[in-house]
């Protein structure tokens, strides 16, 4: 009797981490230090164009786009998606650009991260995002500048 208790008391602990292993598995952004707001300047085509990040811990993210000239914002983008990181890479698919669907494929080497700073490098073109965490999704006002 003491060895049976002792199989079902083992197979019940090893179920239950089997559990917690499959559940943390399925939400691995739940506890990254990258979920939060953060604010960068900076595209490929356009040094000019500033943007903030969204990263859900559910593993969305929402993203907004614009630029500023002469104190005015004369161009601006929404976009959202799925994120994920695995080792060094951040992948971002955006399946929504101002409203349409899309689908849009982008992954970037994280080359270092602090809690309040991260740079991921886009390769095709190659070209360096920065990027600061910000209290709250919210632009600076245009005539500060990006």
């Amino acid at each position: 009797m003491r060895v049976s208790r002792f199989a079902i008391a083992s197979l019940i602990l090893s179920v239950s981490v089997a559990g917690f292993a499959l559940a943390k598995e399925a939400t691995p952004e739940s506890t990254s230090p990258f979920v939060g707001f953060w604010y960068g300047v900076g595209e490929p085509d356009d040094p000019s164009i500033s943007y903030i990040d969204s990263y859900h811990a559910d593993g969305t993210f929402n993203s907004e786009f614009r630029k500023c000239e002469k104190g005015e914002v004369v161009w601006r983008q929404t976009e959202s998606g799925k994120w994920t990181i695995m080792g060094s890479v951040l992948r971002m698919v955006s399946n929504i650009i101002d409203g349409k669907k899309t689908n849009f494929d982008n992954s970037y080497v994280i080359e270092s991260s602090t809690r309040d700073e991260f740079h991921a490098r886009l390769h095709n073109p190659d070209y360096l995002f920065i990027e600061r965490r910000i209290p709250k999704f919210e632009f600076p006002p245009c005539y500060v500048g990006a």
